[in-house]
């Protein structure tokens, strides 16, 4: 019997407690049946256009309902959602094969760790150290060292990404091409509403690669390209780790509340060109995205009180 998500019909694991996708808590039964993975959500049919002859047969279980407005049932909260997420991870350690390429980045990273120790720093070397982010997190003390783990972690998931799927036979990275366009799509915005979240993303991947990258320079800018092409791939997906996070985010601060996909592709699309403004600036030698950052945030907070005052005032 398969699992799917009953908020958007997406296909789950056999142990996954939660949709990566948007967060909401899984579970296994004949209704999840109904929606299939080759069914987008938005081609599911409301309870409206259902005859009530169907929903009263014993033979016809109901239909579980999903719209591009988000999932109709709650998802799980933001700290029980990460918790999850960490433990559905882990169970990469039951297969030590898939563990191969983070293996070889490790040691690859202790030998460059060891040349920049004793001095031995020619281009090879720095070429290498830029293309895995092996200096990230070594200056600038303990802030920096946290960012910089976070930072490996990023590269490490980035390089099991692109090499797992070719043990697989599939292609890695499926779905950049309608990340593009969900990119671009993201960043037409016709009202005050829209804004918000974009500026948001913007402002908190200024902050997040700052925090990853301490020393805002060239040379450690790698993990900013890492994270714009996972960006990407997760817009074109529409699922992954930031899209439950999203929902579970919204669910925790607001009351049960979720956004729209919309919504969040805007906030998704924003955090994407944050990190193409970061390595830009880093490339400039400009050291201005944490405040930059900042600012974005501030902007974003003040378009949402300004939108909702005038919906407010609307409604009166």
């Amino acid at each position: 019997m398969g699992k799917f998500c009953a908020s958007c019909g997406t296909a789950l694991n056999e142990d996954a407690k939660f949709c990566a996708k948007c967060g909401s808590k899984a579970f296994q039964s004949n209704e999840s049946l109904q929606i299939n993975t080759e069914t987008p959500p938005e081609t599911v049919k409301s309870e409206q256009e259902i005859p009530k002859t169907m929903n009263n047969t014993k033979n016809n279980p109901p239909i579980a309902r999903a719209s591009n407005d988000g999932p109709q049932n709650n998802p799980i909260g933001m700290g029980k959602f990460i918790t999850e997420y960490i433990n559905q991870s882990l169970t990469v350690l039951k297969n030590p094969k898939q563990m191969l390429p983070t293996v070889v980045l490790g040691l690859v990273w202790l030998v460059l760790a060891l040349l920049g120790s004793l001095g031995i720093n020619p281009l090879p070397v720095r070429i290498l150290s830029f293309l895995t982010f092996a200096q990230g997190g070594m200056f600038g003390g303990v802030l920096s060292a946290a960012g910089g783990i976070l930072g490996k972690v990023v590269v490490a998931a980035f390089l099991n990404a692109a090499i797992m799927p070719l043990f697989q036979k599939k292609a890695p990275f499926s779905g950049i091409g309608g990340g593009i366009k969900g990119f671009f799509g993201g960043l037409a915005v016709k009202s005050i509403t829209a804004v918000a979240p974009l500026l948001g993303g913007v402002g908190a991947s200024l902050l997040l690669y700052t925090f990853m990258n301490s020393t805002q320079s060239l040379q450690n800018s790698m993990v900013g390209i890492i994270a714009f092409v996972m960006l990407l791939q997760n817009l074109g997906r529409q699922g992954g780790f930031l899209w439950g996070l999203a929902f579970s985010a919204a669910n925790s601060f607001s009351k049960g509340r979720t956004p729209s996909y919309i919504g969040v592709t805007r906030c998704i699309s924003g955090m994407t060109l944050g990190f193409a403004l970061g390595m830009t600036l880093s490339a400039m030698g400009l050291r201005w995205c944490a405040w930059l950052g900042i600012v974005l945030l501030i902007a974003a907070l003040i378009f949402v009180i300004v939108s909702k005052n005038k919906k407010e005032v609307a409604a009166a």
